[in-house]
């Protein structure tokens, strides 16, 4: 039974001899025919290197030694490869390299976009800021513009300006970057505007702090910036910021925030917040008026006479909805032939303008030998719903009689001073 098998002289394979007398482990000739197949000596195989292969399936029957030749196994039809060719095992690892180099190259994009998207996000932060010092610009801008046309050019595109930023802002910070047309609008338009009317006006410093924050902004929100770019826009934006907070700085040191804050809410207001013992020199005359209080403000001229031509000066406190005024004429203009009869008519004028009008004291310096210099006169009425407390004093100054109305709700006519407030004007 051993003389039916070989042994490969190239591997040392232990086989059956084959029909071609190929080696089916190295492809190679192991026996050129059945005759030098036993003269062949057999290459012993070492032990320690056992060769996992399948026992050949045994049969009872007897077969003979021609059927088993001529038997040829699809094995042997394996073209030869030389061993040179053959895989080894420093080949693997760059086998193995090229699927991780494969999974490692995709992941560079979504570092990439992530980048974009924190780039997006700081542009949206920087335009909800910018929507932040626009409401404060909405609350100083009527304090520093003095063009009615221009001012409202300028609280229009404000306004609009704060709700886009608005808008714009809470988009990019939530990473979306569909509004990134409408931002390069926005800026650019914003830039030629505010910062064309601010170059009408002068202020060079405003015009540009305007351009290199609209720049800066654009640079951060358009497209994908390098690191360079980004720190280039974020440098601009940053000088417009701080510009723009020293600038309200200043303006808190000549007058508070607070005040211009409500001056720009009251259209009818102007000038600065008026304190105690603060004396008004008049328009139209020359006499000087003390304020009773503090938290006093002057209204605009066209204003205020709206309801009377004759008013020269007219001071409001907001806090406690009271009102100073004085109202200058000739004296040919009355029919009066003193201040008593000047008081009068005041009265009657009280009357019609405030139905029910209750006249509680009247007063004057005069005697029964000279004529009266003051004449005054106090009471109350219903004003819009409320009730209020009057006080007017009468001046003759020369060819011309000053007359001085103080009102105020009942609750803050005292707390104000406003008694006797009508008696601090001196006629020069």
């Amino acid at each position: 039974m051993d003389d039916t098998w070989l042994n490969c002289p190239h591997c040392g394979l232990k086989h059956r001899p084959r029909a071609q007398g190929l080696c089916p482990r190295c492809g190679r000739t192991s026996s050129a025919s059945r005759a030098s197949a036993t003269s062949i000596p057999a290459i012993p195989v070492a032990p320690s290197i056992p060769v996992a292969r399948a026992a050949p399936a045994r049969s009872s029957v007897s077969v003979p030694r021609a059927s088993a030749l001529e038997h040829v196994p699809t094995v042997e039809h394996i073209p030869p490869i030389p061993l040179e060719h053959l895989p080894t095992r420093e080949h693997l690892p760059s086998l193995e390299s090229a699927p991780a180099r494969e999974r490692t190259q995709p992941e560079a994009q979504p570092q990439a976009d992530s980048s974009n998207t924190g780039v997006l996000q700081l542009g949206g932060g920087i335009l909800l800021l910018n929507a932040v010092l626009h409401l404060f610009e909405f609350l100083f801008l009527p304090s520093v513009s003095t063009d009615a046309s221009l001012r409202a050019a300028q609280l229009a595109g404000t306004l609009v300006g704060v709700g886009l930023d608005l808008l714009l802002g809470v988009s990019f910070l939530r990473g979306k970057g569909q509004l990134r047309t409408l931002a390069l609008i926005r800026l650019v338009v914003g830039m030629f505007l505010f910062g064309g009317m601010s170059l009408y006006q002068a202020q060079y410093l405003f015009t540009l702090v305007v351009v290199a924050f609209s720049c800066g902004v654009l640079v951060l929100i358009w497209g994908k910036p390098s690191a360079f770019l980004a720190g280039v826009g974020l440098t601009a934006v940053l000088l417009g910021v701080v510009v723009e907070l020293f600038g309200f700085h200043r303006l808190a040191e000549t007058q508070p925030l607070a005040d211009r804050a409500r001056i720009a809410l009251r259209p009818d207001l102007e000038g600065r917040r008026l304190g105690e013992d603060v004396s008004i020199v008049g328009d139209r005359h020359a006499y000087k008026l003390r304020v009773p209080s503090d938290g006093w403000y002057r209204r605009k001229a066209e204003v205020a006479r709206v309801s009377d031509s004759h008013i020269d000066l007219w001071l409001t406190q907001p806090d406690g909805n009271a009102h100073l005024s004085v109202s200058v004429r000739d004296w040919s203009d009355s029919n009066a032939a003193d201040l008593r009869e000047a008081r009068d008519e005041a009265l009657e004028g009280l009357k019609r303008q405030y139905p029910g009008f209750q006249v509680s004291e009247t007063s004057d310096n005069g005697t029964r030998l000279e004529d009266p210099t003051i004449a005054t006169l106090n009471g109350g009425a219903t004003r819009s719903g409320q009730p209020f407390l009057f006080e007017v004093s009468l001046h003759k100054a020369g060819n011309t009689l000053l007359r001085v109305t103080a009102f105020a709700p009942s609750g803050s006519f005292e707390a104000l001073h406003l008694r006797g407030a009508t008696l601090g004007l001196r006629a020069n």
